[in-house]
């Protein structure tokens, strides 16, 4: 930690520590964001401890995200050991860093019996749509099929303050830029276990030319299974939130679909039991930075495009060596039969 000693402009030397803490945590820390006070804590020991105050960040949390003022979600971060408020910020606000692969093979099972979400999404730094919802991981419901998770019904729709523009790229250009979303996942054990599982910002935007809703994705790259090799089934995992909105022309857009599921890197999605085994590796072990999250979010994401279409040229490859070996192999064998045939027709044909 650095000095408490700071140089004022006569060039005489002062101590923050001479200002009361109350002082401090009322009237300068209580207008920093999140990541400035964060940033605040590491510049000496007393900033650090006066930055402490857990009421201090659970008001930078549920500011941050509203979903978490839900009593499910409080009543899990209670539990965690230390600095309650603190830790979920710490663990939920950086971009998640791609993590090493999992200690556990898929074929192992975390002793987690719940998620919860707490999903909140922003426009123009506005909410306009925020929930939480529970789901279940130790039932067949949950392990064998494919992982997903739907915040919205068949039919439920969530109004919002986006007008519809008939200009696609005005609309499409409009949404990236100001279309934020926040998908927290956290452990119902709690033991400190969370973290953000959006890359903030849309990684993609486009509308469908029929229905002409707009369709965005968040994502993040999480590493799969400890086996490597041929025969690993999941080197690389797109965790993929999906936003679907809809609109009429001089009327106001509205949420129709709000999804997370997992898929490979040849794009099949996973089943409950295997995302389980990857989330709770992520949250485990999952390295989490600052930094420019818009523009580190895509290049992620256009690199994990380049190793899936580098991955099923390989495939390719081999799937072509293959055949030519089975052709050349099929090619042998006619050939040896005809060779065999011939052989003992002219033995026949002797006198």
């Amino acid at each position: 930690m650095a000095s408490n000693a700071t140089t004022t402009v006569d060039g005489s030397i002062s101590f923050i520590s001479t200002v009361h803490p109350d002082i401090i945590q009322t009237h300068v820390l209580t207008q920093l964001d999140g990541p400035a006070l964060a940033a605040t804590a590491c510049a000496s020991s007393y900033l650090y401890s006066v930055t402490s105050n857990e009421k201090l960040w659970q008001e930078i949390c549920t500011s941050t995200w509203p979903s978490v003022k839900d009593p499910r979600v409080q009543s899990v971060i209670s539990t965690f050991p230390s600095g309650q408020y603190r830790s979920l910020f710490s663990d939920s606000f950086p971009v998640l860093d791609f993590p090493p692969p999992s200690k556990h093979n898929l074929d192992s099972s975390p002793s987690t019996t719940e998620l919860i979400s707490a999903v909140d999404i922003f426009y123009e730094n506005n909410l306009i749509f925020s929930k939480v919802v529970e789901t279940e991981t130790v039932t067949g419901w949950f392990q064998f099929p494919p992982f997903r998770i739907d915040l919205l019904g068949e039919k439920e729709l969530v109004p919002t303050p986006i007008s519809f523009v008939d200009e696609s790229d005005v609309l499409l250009k409009q949404l990236e830029e100001k279309l934020s979303l926040s998908w927290i996942i956290i452990d119902s054990s709690g033991r400190r276990k969370t973290v953000n599982l959006s890359s903030r910002w849309p990684v993609s935007v486009e509308q469908h030319w029929l229905t002409r809703d707009v369709h965005m994705k968040y994502t993040v790259i999480l590493a799969g299974d400890q086996r490597w090799g041929l025969f690993s089934r999941t080197e690389l995992v797109e965790c993929e939130i999906l936003v679907r909105l809809g609109g009429k022309e001089g009327g106001e857009m509205y949420v129709k679909e709000v999804t997370m599921q997992m898929k490979d890197m040849e794009g099949r999605n996973l089943r409950g039991k295997d995302s389980l085994v990857i989330l709770h590796n992520a949250i485990e072990n999952g390295k989490r930075k600052q930094g420019k999250k818009r523009v580190e979010a895509k290049h992620k994401y256009e690199e994990f495009l380049r190793r899936k279409t580098q991955k099923k040229d390989e495939q390719l490859k081999i799937e072509s060596a293959l055949n030519k070996s089975c052709f050349i192999g099929l090619i042998a064998f006619c050939s040896f039969k005809v060779f065999t045939g011939l052989t003992l027709l002219l033995f026949k044909q002797q006198p």
